[in-house]
C-alpha cells in the first residue's frame, strides 16, 4: 500500500470546484481546505507506486485550475500509543 498527501495550489478561488473534482477520484480518501501557501491537501491511498503515478498524471493533474501539486509519500505510519516515541526514534 502507498499512502501520499497531495498539496495543491489553485488558480484563483477555484478550491471548491477542485475539491468537488477530487471527490470523483476513488483513491482520494480525504480532502481538506488549507490556509497558507497551499489551498488543498488530499490524502491518496493506492496499491503501489505505479498506481499513484497513474492517478497523479492521468487524474489529479488534469483537473482544471490546479496551479501546482506537491506529493508527499508516507515512509511509515505511526498510531497514537505508548510506543510512538520508540517507533519514531527507530525511523532515524
Amino acid at each position: 500500500m502507498v499512502l501520499a498527501y497531495v498539496l495543491i495550489t489553485t488558480i484563483g478561488k477555484k478550491g471548491p470546484e477542485i475539491a468537488a473534482e477530487l471527490t470523483n477520484v476513488p483513491e482520494v480518501e480525504n480532502i481538506h481546505a488549507l490556509y497558507g501557501e497551499y489551498d488543498i491537501i488530499a490524502k491518496v491511498k493506492t496499491s503501489n507506486m505505479d498506481k499513484l503515478r497513474e492517478i497523479m498524471f492521468n487524474k489529479i493533474s488534469k483537473i482544471p485550475n490546479i496551479n501546482k501539486t506537491t506529493t508527499l509519500i508516507v515512509a511509515d505510519q505511526t498510531k497514537e500509543s505508548d510506543n510512538v516515541v520508540k517507533r519514531i526514534r527507530n525511523l532515524f
